[in-house]
């Protein structure tokens, strides 16, 4: 069975259904904020997600499904048969995808209004949360974290949804981890060149 097309014609989760069942790999590209992604299935279950022909470790293989299911630009594209690479199989059923899908934009509907600004600026104050889902986002972030960083660019870093990342941040923040960071200090003038230009408007001033 060939498929393609476009994400906005024909969301990610409606591909992946009408594919339960086959063998092959599914090609996305053109995703805005997301490399080109290879999704291989095998008997209603994803086996394989690749970059750049390379398999994706467990962890971060989750983490890119789930952005892109939450993609609304790309185009995609079936090949029938293709075999996975070698590496560690994933084995995670199709209907579960699927099922976590509805779950997880009822979810970003629910909390959106509260998410923080993709350019806000936060940092850790507090130790590693105790949901499992949050510890396995705070130790991937974690060198960004430290020096302070936005939701758009650990999006950026991870390569993960941008969205994804704010509720992240979110319920960081509720869990008391996070709190909102300062401005840098780093964008203030140095002392010295502060205080020549404070100098020189006095000058002018009492011209």
């Amino acid at each position: 069975m060939a498929l393609f097309g476009a994400l906005e014609a024909l969301p990610l989760a409606e591909v992946l259904s009408l594919l339960s069942h086959k063998e092959g790999a599914l090609e996305v590209w053109n995703l805005e904020g997301l490399p080109p992604t290879t999704l291989y299935l095998r008997g209603g279950r994803l086996v394989a997600v690749t970059h750049k022909g390379k398999p994706l470790p467990p962890l971060d293989a989750k983490s890119a499904v789930q952005s892109l299911l939450l993609a609304k630009k790309g185009n995609f594209e079936f090949i029938p048969g293709a075999k996975p690479p070698g590496g560690e199989p994933l084995n995670i059923p199709i209907e579960k995808i699927l099922l976590f899908t509805v779950a997880q934009e009822d979810e970003l509907a629910h909390y959106r209004p509260y998410l923080p600004h993709p350019e806000a600026r936060f940092r850790i104050v507090g130790n590693a949360p105790e949901d499992e889902s949050l510890k396995e986002f705070f130790h991937q972030a974690l060198p960004l974290l430290k020096r302070g960083a936005s939701p758009r660019e650990v999006a950026q870093a991870l390569r993960a949804h941008e969205d994804l990342i704010r509720l992240k941040f979110y319920k960081l923040l509720q869990a008391g981890t996070l709190e909102r960071a300062r401005a840098d200090e780093r964008s203030s003038p140095p002392v010295g060149v502060a205080q020549r230009l404070l100098s020189f408007l006095r000058t002018v001033w009492n011209r």
